[in-house]
């Protein structure tokens, strides 16, 4: 199975509109990112006009640290209430600028506040972090009463993520086109993080192979391979799904 634990569908399909073939004629399984009530619905219209896809796709929204808008809590209690979503996320903490940094006081509001509630939903939660793992760390508490905690495009050390699991937290660690494009730190934690823990994303259509506009569907294979490739003793890294 290919399996795609984050990428936006909406943006995907507006740049990148053959992608709807991919997911269709493959065995697929992805979970789609949503930060909006309207990419809720057009995942879910998508899905209405190609029911092939029904059990392909999974939807998950939550409150991004890059716009933490309080009001929007309303909007994903109405969402789990409904059953319309398999996951929270995502959610975090992004410590990556001036601009970010400035609201780092409200995300952490929102991001306890998002937790609660994926706790009480048991669903799974999918993290955003970006310069901001010694605040993880002062939420780990929490996040070890979350059903599974997804790192999307996991950016820490191999140390930093052998601790998050220390400290008990059920965490996946997800890696895209970092590991193309050679970032270091993702190669080390893939190399020695158990393998049951790590898992694919393309993020599509963000964070593209180098010398691209935008990633694609079809990265998860070498993104896969890529793996393997690290995982030297591995003869082929099993796609996996939650």
């Amino acid at each position: 199975m290919i399996f795609d634990a984050h990428f936006h569908l909406k943006q995907l399909l507006e740049v990148f509109p053959q992608s709807a073939e991919f997911i269709k004629e493959n065995d697929f399984l992805g979970i789609c990112s949503c930060r909006t009530l309207q990419e809720v619905e057009f995942v879910g219209n998508f899905i209405a006009k190609n029911p092939e896809t029904a059990q392909k796709l999974k939807i998950s929204f939550g409150i991004h640290p890059q716009a933490p808008v309080e009001k929007e809590l309303k909007t994903l209690e109405k969402l789990i209430a409904e059953s319309r979503i398999s996951a929270v996320g995502e959610i975090g903490l992004d410590r990556f600028n001036e601009e970010f940094a400035a609201t780092i006081d409200l995300q952490k509001k929102l991001f306890s506040a998002q937790l609660e509630m994926a706790e009480i939903a048991e669903l799974p939660v999918i993290l955003h972090i970006r310069k901001a793992i010694p605040e993880v760390f002062e939420q780990i508490q929490e996040l070890r009463k979350i059903k599974k905690v997804i790192f999307h495009s996991f950016s820490g050390t191999a140390a930093e993520a052998e601790s998050i699991l220390n400290h008990g937290v059920n965490a996946f660690f997800s890696f895209g086109n970092a590991l193309l494009n050679g970032h270091k730190k993702a190669i080390e934690t893939v190399k020695t993080l158990p393998e049951e823990r790590i898992l694919t994303e393309t993020d599509a259509p963000y964070q593209p192979k180098k010398g691209e506009s935008f990633s694609k569907p079809d990265d998860i294979l070498l993104i896969a391979e890529k793996i393997a490739e690290i995982r030297s003793n591995l003869s082929k890294f099993p796609q996996k799904s939650l």
